[in-house]
């Protein structure tokens, strides 16, 4: 597949020197690269069995192979799937300048969860996926890198919000909506139906779905970044802005970069 086909699924954004971030729509990736499987409404499906010719290049090693089809929903298959190919092409075009064949670029995982790349220890990457987007950033200097995105339009529970946030955090989140409008009438209907469903919360706190989203998604990016994942406390991490505590002490020498991706997704990249 040559590289003129690749940039028109997947784009490119260089955020600083050195950082790379390859972002793609998975309903196209799956269109175009495996194209043998009927694979609509992935989201939903058990998972099924994948083998090399099910794909359109080889990308995957077998023990990669025998790894995709040890999982059992479709949709963590397809999102691993996306998150490999987006990376393997990036030390392709950036690091390795095609010298290994796409299925002998090795990634391998650290004790928490984090990604690595075997061959090139010392270039960082980061993976995420949500809904229809897939995206990773990588670091050829030594500098570490988390990456989140979310879909920009969700207002989550009140469950989620206080698990996830302090109440410095929700306070902060609800004076940066009330800059965004003055009544419900400015909300989509996907905030109205949650606003229906958690009266009791939303009475007291109104939020614009995007500003909570920009916000998990730093502090979701922050805790790849620090390589922990959601192996750590979601509240040791509090986001004020664009400043970033942990552990009760502010974070520095650390960059934090937001994008909008087709007016949908939210996209966060942390490095430093």
């Amino acid at each position: 597949m040559d590289s003129i086909y690749l940039k028109n699924m997947i784009s490119q954004l260089f955020p600083e020197k050195d950082i790379i971030l390859n972002y793609m729509n998975i309903p196209l990736f799956v269109k175009n690269i495996i194209p043998r499987k009927d694979i609509s409404d992935f989201t939903i499906k058990k998972g099924c069995r994948f083998d090399q010719d099910d794909f359109k290049i080889r990308f995957l090693s077998e023990e990669e192979l025998d790894r995709l089809n040890g999982y059992k929903s479709l949709k963590k298959q397809i999102e691993w799937l996306a998150g490999r190919f987006l990376v393997k092409n990036m030390v392709k075009e950036f690091v390795d300048f095609g010298n290994t064949e796409l299925f002998n670029i090795k990634l391998a995982y650290k004790e928490e969860g984090a990604p690595f790349l075997e061959q090139f220890p010392s270039v960082t990457i980061s993976i995420t996926h949500s809904g229809n987007y897939a995206a990773a950033a990588m670091c050829r200097a030594p500098k570490n890198i988390g990456l989140d995105i979310e879909r920009s339009d969700y207002l989550p529970a009140e469950s989620f919000m206080r698990m996830a946030f302090t109440e410095r955090e929700i306070a902060n989140i609800e004076f940066n909506s009330q800059k965004r409008f003055n009544s419900h009438d400015d909300l989509s209907d996907q905030q109205r139906l949650t606003l229906s469903d958690q009266n009791k919360f939303y009475a007291h706190h109104r939020f614009d779905g995007q500003d909570v989203m920009e916000h998990w998604t730093v502090k979701e990016a922050f805790l790849k970044y620090i390589g922990r994942g959601f192996n750590e406390r979601l509240k040791a991490v509090e986001i004020l802005d664009d400043t970033i505590f942990y552990n009760g002490q502010e974070v520095m020498n650390i960059m934090i970069h937001r994008f909008d991706i087709e007016s949908q997704y939210l996209l966060s990249l942390i490095y430093g």
